[in-house]
Order: C-alpha cells, then structure tokens, then sequence
C-alpha cells in the first residue's frame, strides 16, 4: 500500500487511442449520475465486462512500479483496484480499458461514479526524500498535453487508495448479471430491475446503500420474472462473468469468510456435513447469518450475492445446489440449509418462515 502522502509521477493515457465504448464527458468525481436516457432492451455491444477485465488481468505484474489511479480523486477503481504494471504503457492501455469498462457498465448501473483512470509511477524511497529535502510538494502531478504539469488534489474523507470493496463487489455482481440477461434476452427482467431500482435510487445518495438496493432489486426482480430453471441459468453465467478465483475446498465457507470480509454480514457460522444418497455422498451445509445488509422485510431474504459467489468458488457451478429449510431469525438474521442435492432453487431469493 502506497502511503498517501507518497509524491508520484501521472501519465496521461494516449488520446489517440480510444476505447470502443466510449465515456461521456467528465463528471464531479465521486457523486453519481445519471447518463443520458438508454433504450435498456438492447443487448450490451462491444467487448463483454469479463473480456476487458481479462485484458487487464493479462497487462498487471506482481511487482511493477506503475498502477492506475483517478486524476482527481486519487481512488483505485474497478477493475484496477490492488493492480500494477511493469511498463508506463501497459499502464496507459489498463486505464483505457477502465474507462470502457466502466462506461459498459454504467450503461446498466446508472448510478456507477465517474472516474477519470490516468497511468501513475512509484517513485522510489530514495527519490521521495530527495523531493522533500528540495521543498517539493508531495501531491501528486499529472501529466497535461502541453508538457506542463497539474497538482491533483488528494481525496477529501476517503482513503484515496481503496474504493470500497463491498461497493466493487456490488457493481461487479450486477454488471455480470445485466450481461449475462442480455445475451439471453430477458429483457422484461431488465427493464423490470431498471425501473424499480431508479425509483428507488431518488430516495438515497449514500453509494453503500444504493449498491445493496441494487442487488435487493434484482434479487426480487428475476425471482418474478424468471422461472427457477432461468434464474439458475443467468445466476451461473454471472458467475463466470466475475473475476475468476481459485476453487474452494469449501466453496460455502469461503464465500461466507469473503462477504464476511466486505461486511455484508455481520458474523457467520456454518457446518458441513455429508449424507449418503443413489448417486453417492451429498454435502449439506447449515448456515447461521447475522447482520445481513441486504434488505429483507418480513420473510423474504435475497440470495443472490451469496449464490453468485458460492458458484463461482465452487470447483463444479453446474452441480447442482440448493437452499432448503429457511428461517428468519430476526432482522438481518437467519439460518438456512444448503444442499447439493436439492432441486436448484433458492440461491436468487428465497422465502422463510419467521421463528
């Protein structure tokens, strides 16, 4: 982690190049916006939210000395949060490809805050003192077109280096379900999804809160407008729309340790057990949640940021999984059993019964 008073040196990605889907002109940093009115029936074109983010994958390097930061703001942004880069140039194309894959998914997720992506470079420890022994000042410059400089001003109550991870995994979680309803034309569900959740986005301005209307609207979206065999279908293709990640031992633990992590839930407690079936030996998991962020009322609880990430944890998505005997344990709370036997339902939204 680069310290924030760390000077560095912002290349400007070439102008030249441009991204296929293109950005709309710069916004205040941090505050959301709505574009222009889409028509949401048509299917996203251009490169696909997975392709570009695979594009990045392949420029980082463990150990390179060039990362992409927000000109202004001083944020990392999906997808190049946590991310370096051996050259200036790889750098340059990774913050290209964020503004268009930011701009593809802003298509869906309105309320997606602009950045404005630039190739920043580490100055080594040395350099640093040496800047502050001759009175430089440590914020950051940025590179401008007329070979002059700019300071960029740091964030203003933020950690300038870490976007929220809990808000990431929001987008990230909706952007793979948008695509993954596009290519399968349910354009009902997305119209659906859209209208509800920018109703409700005029009531609130708090980004944490806003991304889990997002994921509650389209948890109660699909489970009206989709049969259970659907919902599973775009649930498993949104799964591998997300970053990829090693399979787990425990695809159930690992997942619930994550979203524990992103304090989506509170506090968690699960145990694995295995029962013996015709086709061999079944795993059940019983699962207690408490604090969990997402919306429920009464009875209903919305799965799917749970299902998602199960899935895409587990070393076999199209085995099929289950959530079977729910009960609402009070607000935010609950317990549930997972089942790899089950009939596959549940891992969108579910109902309970109140104990």
């Amino acid at each position: 982690m680069i310290s924030e008073r760390s000077p560095m040196v912002l290349v400007r990605a070439d102008s030249g190049k441009r991204a296929s889907v293109r950005l709309s002109p710069a916004r205040t940093v941090g505050t959301a916006a709505t574009e222009p009115e889409h028509d949401w029936r048509k299917p996203m074109v251009g490169t696909t939210l997975r392709d570009i983010r695979t594009h990045i994958e392949r420029l980082a390097s463990d150990d390179g000395e060039y990362y992409v930061v927000c000109a202004r703001s001083g944020e990392r942004p999906v997808p190049v949060a946590g991310k370096r880069f051996a050259t200036r140039t790889d750098a340059a194309d990774a913050a290209q490809a964020t503004e268009q894959y930011r701009a593809a998914l802003r298509r869906y997720d309105p309320q997606l805050p602009f950045y404005d992506p630039v190739a920043c470079q580490e100055r080594p420890a040395d350099a640093n003192a040496a800047a502050q022994a001759a009175g430089e000042s440590n914020a950051p410059t940025r590179a401008l077109g007329n070979g002059d400089t700019q300071t960029t001003p740091p964030s203003v109550d933020r950690d300038p280096w870490d976007d929220s991870p809990l808000i990431s995994f929001c987008h990230d979680v909706s952007g793979a379900v948008f695509e993954s309803l596009s290519a399968r034309d349910h354009e009902d569900a997305e119209r659906a999804i859209m209208e509800t959740y920018m109703a409700a986005a005029e009531a609130t301005t708090d980004r944490n809160t806003l991304c889990l209307v997002l994921l509650e609207t389209m948890a109660s979206e699909l489970e009206a407008h989709l049969e259970t065999a659907e919902r599973m279908q775009v649930l498993r293709a949104a799964a591998t729309n997300l970053s990829p990640v090693e399979p787990a031992a425990d695809p159930v633990e690992a997942s619930l340790a994550f979203l524990d992590s992103l304090s989506l839930i509170r506090e968690y407690g699960v145990t694995r057990d295995s029962t013996d079936s015709t086709d061999g030996t079944d795993d059940v998991w019983t699962v207690s949640l408490r604090g969990y962020a997402i919306e429920c009322g009464e009875s209903r609880f919305p799965t799917l940021p749970i299902g998602i990430d199960i899935l895409r944890r587990s070393g076999t998505p199209d085995e099929p999984l289950g959530v079977t005997d729910v009960t609402a344990l009070g607000e935010g709370d609950w317990q549930f059993v997972l089942r790899s036997d089950a009939t596959a339902s549940g891992l969108v939204c579910t109902w309970g019964e109140r104990q």
